[in-house]
């Protein structure tokens, strides 16, 4: 089974400068791929899965039946066994492995809760290799599941589950959808989905990827057409991440760095201070809004009294209810009218910054909008370092980079600066129009001619 897809450390190396520069492909997966993030997710189960320590250990027992051959040997511990897999995780150094371990528990809890008190529909939203299907299904054979996502991965899942269990099952329905330009009810109507029984949904990995206009009209639809008494369970990034306006929480630079770069960015998020209004101003109930540290002390703590890993801090896990008629209407007009966002689109985030700093990005914005590399080039020191990679490995990927990409919109955007001296501390990101890049150049540099360069990570 083949797919685009695969990483190897040189691979995620070339992203991560394509993404410095802010060059994502897309803005969402092309079409007849599959998602690259999907495979991500079901990897770090299946390696979560083998953790010898039973109270941490992912529950996921099938994922390692979903993983795609290719990604062996190329996935950062893929194929090893626990301790040297968690090893070369570690090195990732972005917590994405710990949240996918919590969230798999918690969302795990969260169904059994709603199957054992007699649930009989089960929506999957963005199911990707979700094996929720097949591991509840012994013990709640009466559940109906709907397994919704973009086409070409729902094919895909489609014939892995084939594979594995010699037959596709008459308990699942395979609903492709683009949450982008499509609704739940057209899909769901046309699949068989009743909307007078109670339901449970999983949203799992999907809110930050698609727009706030889409999150909001799949839970307009969860809320008017699905019997009081169901739930729903997602999770969302915080806001301040996806617009750039603080990359501070642990793991989100290096995250939005590479997922921008496999052309699945981040481009929607909600702070946690206006969760509540923002679901009540779709009619539902806010039951639980979880933190990563309240994800870390309940699914995290191994038998040892310690946590197994330090989770990422830019996601949260969430649970609504659809409430009665009556009470629907009340949680709408008690929200209406108060904000659910303190983030403007524009660049409000620039801070002031010199003129001949200004020089700079200006320079910069100029001669890549042109392709000049030449002229790109001379605005990085001759002593640029960044992590260890030099001025000709950063020519070499700039090169690469506008082979492939168009830079009709590119603008390089500061929310934090300091200067001491000949020396300047920046950070902000790339916009580029639809998404927003991290800056992963975190000093610049005034030489003996008077201007401003990149000059790297140093001091």
């Amino acid at each position: 089974m083949r797919t685009r897809h695969s990483l190897s450390r040189t691979t995620a190396f070339a992203a991560l400068l394509l993404v410095l520069f802010g060059v994502a492909p897309t803005l969402a997966v092309e079409k007849g791929q599959t998602s690259y993030t999907a495979e991500a997710v079901c990897a770090f189960r299946s390696i979560a899965a083998l953790d010898p320590d039973p109270k941490t250990r992912n529950p996921d027992t099938l994922a390692k039946h979903f993983v795609n051959p290719e990604m062996v040997g190329r996935f950062p511990g893929l194929g090893l066994a626990f301790d040297p897999a968690k090893v070369a995780i570690d090195t990732m150094d972005n917590g994405v492995f710990y949240y996918v371990n919590a969230r798999t528990h918690h969302m795990d809890r969260l169904l059994t809760k709603a199957l054992d008190e007699g649930v009989t529909q089960v929506v999957i939203m963005g199911a990707g290799f979700d094996s929720r299907a097949y591991r509840f299904h012994d013990k709640y054979p009466q559940v109906r599941f709907f397994e919704i996502d973009l086409p070409a991965t729902s094919a895909d899942k489609q014939q892995r589950v084939k594979k594995i269990l010699g037959k596709t099952p008459d308990w699942v329905t395979f609903t492709p959808i683009d949450f982008n330009t499509q609704t739940l009810d057209e899909v769901l109507t046309k699949a068989g989905f009743a909307k007078n029984k109670k339901t449970f949904f999983v949203w799992e990995g999907v809110t930050y990827f698609i727009s706030r206009e889409a999150v909001q009209s799949t839970l307009d639809f969860i809320a008017r057409n699905t019997a009081p008494g169901s739930r729903v369970v997602f999770d969302y990034m915080l806001e301040d991440v996806v617009s750039g306006a603080d990359y501070s929480p642990y793991g989100s630079r290096r995250t939005v760095f590479f997922v921008s770069t496999r052309s699945e960015p981040y481009v929607f998020g909600l702070q946690p201070r206006y969760f509540e209004t923002f679901v009540q101003q779709r009619g539902l109930k806010a039951l639980s809004d979880l933190g990563p540290a309240q994800l870390s002390d309940r699914y995290l703590i191994d038998s040892q009294g310690k946590p197994r890993g330090k989770i990422a801090e830019f996601l949260r896990i969430a649970e609504v209810e659809v409430p009665p008629p009556v009470e629907r209407q009340a949680l709408i007009n008690r929200a209406t009218g108060k904000p659910v966002s303190a983030i403007n689109a524009s660049l409000q985030h620039r801070v002031p910054i010199p003129d001949d700093v200004q020089a700079l990005l200006d320079r910069h914005t100029q001669f890549f909008k042109a392709k000049d590399l030449d002229a790109v080039m001379t605005n990085y020191s001759d002593r640029y370092s960044n992590n260890g990679r030099r001025k000709d490995m950063v020519e070499a990927f700039i090169a690469n980079a506008f082979r492939r990409a168009n830079f009709e919109h590119f603008q390089v955007v500061v929310t934090r600066f300091k200067q001491e001296g000949d020396m300047a501390r920046i950070d902000g990101f790339v916009d580029r129009k639809a998404f927003r890049s991290p800056l992963v150049i975190t000093h610049i540099r005034k030489e003996a001619d008077g201007k401003w360069r990149w000059y790297g990570n140093q001091r």
